[in-house]
This record gives structure tokens, sequence and C-alpha cells, in this order.
């Protein structure tokens, strides 16, 4: 494949030529729709505001609104097929999020997925010489999830609570299980003054339709912060 081109799923995109292959048939695309298309494409699996997509696609902010991105998109879409969901997804008052192309959910095993993402941040908890407990639900050991996200928002509360937390802290990852959801609850001993930093993790979660809550605490022994994730258990092995 040229080094010029944007190949997803079916979709091959020719960035000399400016021509769009799907199934390796010519879609036609006007300049607008095809500027639309590679704009998502560069930003694969982040969520893009809407106002930074007109500007990156019209290169003028102001002189449109999202009503005009929304006609596009929607041409764009029934040119190649696609619809509402997905595989462009809108996230309800933050903007557009068009996946990495992957499988949509593979299956977790979350006890070797979280001591996994723990070990990559070891030097760092091992300077702090902050103890980690895993407490999860017996017998509960995977999950049907995107990986790939689900690493980025575990990574992201792990290097916030790394920033924050004082030498010695606890760690605590804890588990409950019910028949709609497999809540996983961190908690960390510290205090965090700007939760806003994990604005991009929650916008992962919210297209995952994960519902994260966060937040500080005082409790007997000090403070304490920390954040919760409610995942839908659409399939589990037990």
């Amino acid at each position: 494949m040229s080094p010029n081109s944007i190949l997803y799923a079916d979709i091959l995109v020719d960035t000399t030529t400016h021509q769009t292959f799907q199934s390796g048939k010519v879609v036609t695309l006007t300049e607008t729709e095809y500027r639309l298309l590679v704009y998502l494409l560069k930003h694969q699996g982040v969520v893009c505001r809407r106002g930074d997509i007109i500007e990156g696609v019209w290169s003028e902010r102001f002189l449109y609104d999202t009503g005009t991105l929304d006609v596009h998109l929607s041409s764009l879409r029934h040119k190649l097929g696609w619809t509402k969901e997905g595989p462009v997804r809108a996230i309800r008052g933050v903007g557009l999020i068009l996946p990495h192309e992957a499988p949509a959910s593979e299956v977790v095993k979350i006890d070797a997925f979280l001591r996994e993402i723990l070990m990559c941040h070891e030097d760092a908890l091992r300077k702090k010489d902050i103890r980690c407990y895993l407490r999860l639900t017996p017998f509960v050991y995977e999950i049907l999830i995107d990986e790939s996200i689900l690493r980025q928002i575990f990574s992201a509360v792990f290097s916030l609570f790394l920033q924050y937390a004082p030498s010695g802290a606890r760690w605590e990852i804890s588990s409950q299980l019910t028949l709609r959801d497999y809540t996983l609850t961190l908690t960390s001993s510290g205090s965090c003054p700007d939760f806003g930093q994990l604005q991009s993790a929650r916008q992962q979660a919210a297209f995952l339709g994960i519902p994260i809550r966060m937040g500080n605490k005082t409790i007997e022994e000090g403070q304490l912060m920390g954040v919760e994730l409610n995942i839908p258990m659409e399939n589990t092995d037990s």
C-alpha cells in the first residue's frame, strides 16, 4: 500500500489523487466529504469536538455551524453505507469518534489485565512506595469489551493517581458484580484537585457506554481519591 494511502476496513483513500475506494470500487465524494473523511481517518480513536472538525475541514471555525457538519456527515455516511450507529459515533455533548479499526469487543481477563497495567507503572509505584491491592469478585474474571480503549482509561487513571498520591499510599482495586454491570472501583490515598484531567478518558468511556464517577472524600485515615467504572455486562464467563 502506498504511503499516501489510508486504509480503514474496506475503505481505501488515496491522499495524492483524492480518490476514495470501497471494496475496490470508486466512491464519488465531494471535496468537503473527502476532507471530512480524511480528518476522521487521521483521528481514529479520538473523540473530536465538532468545532475542531469544522476548523480542520473548512479551516474556518466560525463561518460554519454544526448543522452544516451534520449535513455533510449524513451524505458521507449514505455514500459509504454507514449508519448513525457506526462506525462514526456521536458522543452527546462532546463530538464524534471513529474508533480504531479493531473488533468492537473482545474477552478481557480483568485480573491479568489490571496486573499488566500496574506493571507498566511499576517503577513509579516503587519510587513512591505505593502498595497495590486487587480485591476482585470471585469467579468473575472475564468481560467482553474493547481492550484498547479500556487500557487508555485505566492508564489515564493510574497516571493521575501517581501524580497526586503521597509516598507510601495504598491503592485498592475492588469489584462488584450485579445482573446489569460489573463495577470496578479504584481508590488511592491522597486528594486530586482536578479530575478534569481525566476528561479524555471519560470521553473514551462514554463511547463504550461506561459511566465514570470520580471524586475525593475524607475518611478516618485521611483523604481518599477514587474512580468508579460501571461496565455493562453484555457477556461474561464465570
